[in-house]
């Protein structure tokens, strides 16, 4: 009889601790969308030679005391979860002067340029095409 017992009570537990890690992964989850969106400096979808509007370039803060990181990602496509992680770009002391310096997308024949002035990134396209 005890052997039952100890067995429906390790259900119960187990049961008890996977409603708490779906929960807390929910909670986490939602917290951690909300960041990333306040993170996002500037987005511009750019075409290629696959398609209009093929990639995608995404960049975004890190927080590192005592400023921030400048990251950036470039789409390739949609919805396949292809990327080319240009990496850290920049630094910036505050989120006012991130978005002066790495806020403007442009997109040119010779490739894709983030930012403006002296720190300006340049991802030359035929390396960006180097994916196929």
């Amino acid at each position: 009889m005890s052997g039952a017992f100890s067995i429906r009570w390790a259900v119960v537990i187990g049961a008890v601790l996977v409603t708490a890690v779906t929960i807390a992964f929910a909670l986490g989850s939602g917290q951690g969308a909300e960041r990333a969106e306040e993170r996002l400096l500037a987005v511009s979808w750019g075409d290629g030679k696959y398609g209009p509007a093929f990639y995608g370039a995404y960049v975004f803060l890190v927080p590192e005391p005592p400023g921030f990181r400048v990251h950036a990602r470039v789409a390739i496509g949609r919805g396949n979860g292809m990327f080319h992680d240009c990496g850290d770009i920049g630094r910036a002391a505050s989120e006012a002067e991130a978005v002066a310096r790495f806020g403007t997308i442009t997109w040119e024949p010779t490739g894709l340029g983030i930012g403006t002035g002296r720190g300006r990134y340049f991802l030359p396209r035929a390396e960006l095409e180097r994916h196929r």
